[in-house]
């Protein structure tokens, strides 16, 4: 295990009915405006903007808004966003929503304290010094947003979709309530919970071997959403199995599973898969279902260890070579996509096969990046022939 300091700065609010709670922080740390960022009519018909907007009122503080953030947030909605902060009355943002609205608040809270173009920390050209604080109130499981200082946005003028990552965007207050979700589309619930699967994959399957520990702790997070993907799709307003979801979710990618390792995690399934979202709209957890089952069965057989683990791990997988338990492991997971109703190939997609070449120029730009693997651009062609 490697040395590490990790620290997470967010306050989690979780439960029923706590969106009221929120009142105290705010008016503790003096904010007296804030900015309500959302989506679209989910928040309303979860009763999360009323219960946002109740709570406001009532500590007297004002908002302004900015609404229509998209599933894959786009850089013009952030710039939207920090001209009203920019025309005065707000020090604080509050996203409502789930991670493509906390993302869009995280850039709009830093872009809000910067005189030049927010796109500059996207494309590393600038580095955050300042950011107003993030109050949020999540209403979608999925990117662990909530208690990460991470944000993706999209450019599609310079057709890029890409991160920006700080320690002053980590949210200051996040409530989680369960409740919020029960009214969530069937696909969002799978999509949301297969980027969770993501995120953890992405730190199990690195290849670190010195993390045992930690990577035990992602497959218990993995064999719980396996576990309660199906409840939900069943029964959609089961609480418990909506809380051990959510708590999933902000465990995932808060930074805690990447403690002790050699890497933060490989994250190539991730950026092959932000292609397929800003060239044709794929949902981001579609984007992944469809990847990672390539991505793994492209490296197995030069890396069979990661794979013959989680195979064991999660779906008891024993006999067998190290590479036939890989291998296994791989349509486990593939079939558990399936059996989910998760998309697995670019064919479901719609993505036609004279795509492909594009797809791959616009995921590697010409660079070579992974940590099991450094893909350089031919390898990543490959990547999604394997796919289609």
């Amino acid at each position: 295990m490697e040395n590490f300091l990790w620290h997470n700065p967010t306050e989690i609010i979780f439960g029923k009915d706590t969106v009221k709670d929120l009142a105290e922080y705010l008016k503790k740390d003096g904010v007296k405006g804030v900015l309500l960022v959302y989506g679209g009519k989910g928040i309303f018909k979860s009763g999360a903007y009323a219960q946002a907007t109740e709570m406001l009122n009532k500590a007297g503080i004002a908002f302004s808004e900015v609404n229509d953030i998209k599933s894959n947030p786009r850089i013009d909605k952030v710039r939207e966003g920090i001209a009203r902060v920019k025309a005065g009355g707000i020090d604080a943002i509050m996203p409502v929503g789930g991670g493509s609205v906390f993302d869009s608040a995280k850039a709009i809270a830093a872009g809000s304290c910067y005189s030049g173009d927010v796109w500059d920390f996207f494309e590393g050209k600038a580095k955050i010094e300042r950011a107003l604080p993030i109050y949020g109130i999540l209403t979608a499981s999925a990117s662990s947003s909530e208690a990460n200082g991470i944000a993706v946005v999209s450019n599609p003028e310079k057709e890029s979709k890409v991160s920006m990552n700080s320690p002053l965007v980590y949210p200051k207050v996040s409530v989680i309530d369960p409740s919020f979700q029960f009214t969530l589309p069937q696909k969002q619930t799978v999509y949301g919970g297969v980027d969770i699967i993501a995120h953890i994959l992405e730190r199990v399957l690195d290849g670190d071997e010195g993390s045992e520990l930690i990577d035990e702790q992602g497959y218990a997070l993995i064999r719980t959403m396996m576990r309660v993907i199906p409840e939900l799709i069943e029964n959609p307003k089961d609480y418990d199995a909506r809380a051990e979801y959510a708590l999933a979710g902000m465990m995932a990618h808060n930074g805690f599973l990447s403690v002790g390792r050699k890497t933060r995690g490989d994250f190539s399934s991730h950026r092959m898969g932000h292609s397929l979202s800003l060239l044709f709209g794929a949902a981001h957890g579609a984007s992944l279902s469809v990847v990672m089952p390539a991505w793994a069965r492209y490296l197995y057989e030069e890396n069979p260890v990661p794979f013959a683990r989680l195979g064991e791990a999660v779906f008891d997988i024993y006999d067998g070579t190290d590479e036939e338990k890989a291998l296994d492991a791989i349509d486990a997971l593939e079939d558990f996509f399936k059996d989910i109703n998760a998309p697995t190939t670019l064919r479901e997609l719609g993505i036609k096969e004279e795509d492909i070449e594009k797809i791959a120029a616009n995921a590697s730009k010409g660079q070579t990046f992974g940590v099991l693997k450094a893909l350089a651009p031919e390898d990543v062609l490959e990547i999604y022939k394997l796919a289609y």
